[in-house]
């Protein structure tokens, strides 16, 4: 059992009492709690030389699971390893101020596609300009919705190729390999496309406003709010740039399937006193790494903030990798590099559960299976 379904095990009748949860979190909080139990249905398997017996129980799948995502981050690897380009590859981040984040909670899928929107059009447009880069490149975006502490942080990676198509498709752009796009423009044109945008839901009121008073004050008079918005930075920042498409595209399977908070970073949990200890590093304070104690319903409110809005999708292609053409594209922008495409290795799940007895070393064989919420064993025919 993992720690964190430890915790939420332990504390599931409180949290479901305590914490008001919308369907689809109750759903998330119960995939969890059921992840490879007996709940979930399996197989028996038994071996052939000893008589050994090992039980295995089927994945919840549910993506904000940290279990079960090890499995789908390898086929996901797999599958955008064949997209890649030997070009270099650069780590861009899209951050909101946090005076929005009272608003974009509440409006968690309209807001959550409008920073999708808004940063990937700042891409393209800075790209396409030829002081930049003069190209369409290809990138993909992965949205977080956490600090290190838990709270609510809204932002956007993007992994981007460093180079691109020209606009008659005759050519492909390489960028420097020290530099790709000046982020202060960056910056400067995503808070321009996002307040844009803002306004643009305001004006139809398909947003909902916050109730408290206490979220509301900064919505007041709403001339103010987007003025103080308008006048403060943005945060938007680029990383080092990646050796090689493999290197980039692995790196990025730890976005695209991390969940808010990993049960390597429990330190523990008291179930007598109901507290949750859990490793995070402060960034303002030089990186260092700290623990923090909550109560562990406070711990699991942080936790459920980050489950996303049911069907949401939380990865997008952008450009040379946008979904229509996205095969035409890299096969031309290949013929113009005079590259091959990459030779992926298939990846097979069998091959991380080999059916070998820890015991004699023998042959495991499934010889009985359940189903799900329902604890009868069924008997394999010969």
């Amino acid at each position: 059992m993992s720690n964190i379904q430890e915790i939420f095990t332990a504390m599931k009748d409180q949290i479901l009492s305590e914490i008001p949860l919308p369907f689809h979190k109750q759903k998330t909080l119960e995939s969890i709690c059921s992840c490879r139990t007996p709940e979930m249905g399996g197989f028996i398997e038994q071996c052939i030389d000893c008589g050994e017996t090992v039980p295995h129980f089927h994945s919840c799948g549910n993506r904000h699971c940290p279990v079960c995502q090890g499995a789908q981050q390898a086929k996901w690897i797999e599958k955008q390893l064949n997209n890649t380009l030997p070009v270099q590859y650069f780590h861009v981040v899209f951050t909101l101020p946090s005076e929005l984040n009272p608003l974009v909670f509440s409006n968690q899928e309209i807001l959550y596609g409008v920073l999708f929107k808004a940063a990937s059009e700042t891409i393209l447009e800075m790209c396409a300009n030829k002081k930049n880069l003069g190209a369409q490149p290809g990138f993909t975006s992965v949205l977080h919705t956490w600090g290190q502490n838990l709270q609510f942080h809204p932002h956007l990676h993007c992994i981007v190729m460093g180079g691109g198509l020209s606009s008659d498709k005759l050519h492909f752009v390489q960028s420097s390999k020290k530099f790709f796009l000046p982020v202060k423009a960056v910056s400067k044109k995503f808070k321009g496309k996002f307040l844009h945008y803002l306004k643009q839901k305001f004006q139809s009121e398909s947003l909902y406003l916050p109730k408290s008073e206490a979220d509301l004050a900064f919505l007041q008079p709403r001339l103010n709010f987007f003025d103080k918005l308008y006048s403060s930075d943005w945060v938007v920042y680029t990383k080092k740039p990646f050796d090689s498409a493999e290197n980039v595209i692995r790196y990025l399977g730890r976005y695209t399937h991390r969940v808010a908070i990993s049960d390597s970073r429990i330190v523990d949990f008291d179930p007598i006193a109901k507290k949750v200890s859990f490793q995070w590093k402060d960034y303002k304070d030089n990186n260092k790494k700290k623990v923090m104690t909550l109560d562990a319903i406070e711990f699991a409110r942080r936790f459920l903030l980050h489950v996303l809005p049911r069907g949401f999708m939380k990865i997008r292609h952008y450009g040379i990798l946008g979904n229509r053409n996205r095969k035409d594209k890299l096969s031309l922008c290949r013929k113009l590099l005079r590259v091959v495409a990459p030779i992926i290795q298939p990846f097979n799940i069998q091959e991380t559960a080999k059916n070998i007895c820890k015991v004699c070393s023998g042959l495991l064989y499934v010889v009985m299976r359940t189903h799900r919420h329902n604890p009868i064993l069924y008997p394999l025919r010969c």
